[in-house]
């Protein structure tokens, strides 16, 4: 059965064989979107070997917020060589999903001695957001 509407077409525009602004536009759109489709798609472009396109690709997540990409985005935040740009947005976008599975990813982070310190400062903030926002809810 054919794909159409512009939510797939967008999704097929995330692919390596789009110039890399149509790529950007696509998967930003996508998190715009909030549609649960897009995120098989977004999560293949955590990986990609193009950090533009890594770094939309968690900030889409995160607001779409879904469970499925909670792995994805755990590796994107546990790699330590990866941009601390991406990383940041990885934590955003795991503290966006409120899952338990993503909070003990940020929680994990924290524990490691060798943690980037800013990137630890802001996944504390996160977390006592986080906590404030349960308290008054």
């Amino acid at each position: 059965m054919p794909r159409v509407g512009r939510i797939y077409q967008l999704i097929d525009d995330t692919g390596s064989g789009v110039k890399v602004e149509d790529r950007l536009f696509a998967i930003s759109s996508l998190g715009e979107s909030g549609d649960p489709r897009a995120v098989d798609a977004l999560i293949g472009c955590c990986s990609d070997a193009d950090p533009r396109v890594r770094h939309c690709a968690v900030d889409a997540l995160g607001k779409i917020r879904s469970g499925r990409a909670v792995p994805a985005l755990l590796k994107c935040l546990s790699a330590k060589n990866e941009l601390y740009e991406i990383r940041t947005g990885a934590a955003m976008a795991l503290a966006a999903t409120r899952s338990d599975i993503s909070l003990a990813g940020l929680k994990m982070t924290l524990s490691d001695p060798e943690e980037d310190p800013a990137l630890c400062s802001i996944i504390t903030q996160m977390l006592m957001e986080k906590d404030r926002g349960r308290e008054q809810g």
